[in-house]
């Protein structure tokens, strides 16, 4: 399993909900910070998109865009509409199959299928700071010839109600987020996992901590890893992905112990090792200092539930 394909399975990403998005006449609409991820892909038309701390941009038919955490953003026919303010979770617990801004009668001038979904809370928010905060793949980009399919099948699998429709919906969007993201265009990442990934070097580090957590590295065995100087990588390490190696590892075992501890029924013991730790008092400290709670703690506190956020 490689780096970007490791973070998106401990996502655990689950509970889909999809409909048609319509917009006609002068409209425009605002929702509040939501949290969780979504997606649109523009059927036909085009419109505005302001996601709060990104430049405004226009999406035209066949475009596609990815929000992981769902910040505020505005939505509208032209950037001078003054936006009806919208409560996103209302939003997601409405189950009418289509959502209609502005003039009902007008014909519409954008059409979109926008879906939520939700990530498994236990690391959705040190997850999801590895990730852009939006990703837009234009229709004219090559890689909405993969994208397109699957989110046509999202879309034909959360209407109908068959049996595993669950797993189905669990595993296109697992496919979806990873083909936009290794899809996600060059330009628009100049920090974090994915400017990390598309650095040779960095990304053979990146490839070892995740295929090999429980190994003992250093910086200087990572360094070698890339096949640099200790101080060569960790500036580099720092400026591309946007904290430091030991960081960024440190990070990543915590997380896979949080899954082991509360979703595999594994011991402290066991879940020290296999996170590269030689000893649980060693983890015990390491966790507890990272969590605010020790293993025994977090395993006794309810976090171990099954819980599925609702979105």
């Amino acid at each position: 399993m490689d780096a970007l394909a490791a973070v998106v399975t401990l996502l655990k990403p689950r509970a889909i909900l999809s409909r048609i998005i319509r917009g006609g006449g002068r409209w425009g609409v605002r929702f509040s910070p939501f949290g969780h991820p979504s997606f649109g892909l523009v059927l036909e038309g085009s419109c505005w998109l302001a996601v709060d701390e990104v430049p405004a941009t226009t999406l035209r038919t066949g475009d596609f865009v990815l929000l992981p955490a769902t910040p505020g953003f505005t939505m509208a026919s032209d950037l001078e509409v003054a936006p009806k303010p919208m409560d996103p979770h209302a939003a997601a617990r409405d189950r009418e199959e289509e959502a209609v801004y502005g003039d009902a009668t007008a014909e519409p001038s954008a059409r979109l299928l926008g879906g939520w979904f939700a990530f498994d809370p236990l690391n959705a928010s040190i997850l999801v700071s590895l990730l852009p905060r939006m990703l837009h793949i234009c229709a004219s980009d090559p890689a909405m010839q993969s994208v397109t399919p699957i989110i046509e099948l999202i879309s034909r699998e959360a209407g109908e109600k068959r049996p595993g429709q669950a797993l189905v919906l669990t595993r296109l969007v697992e496919v979806m987020l990873v083909e936009a993201l290794r899809c996600a265009p060059a330009d628009l990442h100049t920090t974090g996992l994915l400017a990390g990934l598309r650095d040779q070097k960095l990304a053979a580090a990146l490839a070892a901590i995740h295929t090999r957590t429980n190994h003992d590295w250093t910086l200087e065995t990572l360094a070698r890893q890339a096949g640099m100087s200790r101080s060569s990588f960790a500036e580099r390490f720092a400026k591309v992905i946007g904290i430091t190696p030991l960081n960024y590892l440190l990070q990543w075992r915590i997380a896979v112990a949080k899954n082991m501890l509360a979703r595999e029924q594994v011991s402290v013991q066991e879940t020290a090792l296999a996170v590269g730790y030689q000893s649980a008092s060693a983890f015990s400290t390491a966790f507890s200092r990272e969590t605010g709670a020790s293993p025994k703690e977090f395993i006794g506190g309810g976090q171990n539930s099954q819980t599925v956020a609702t979105v």
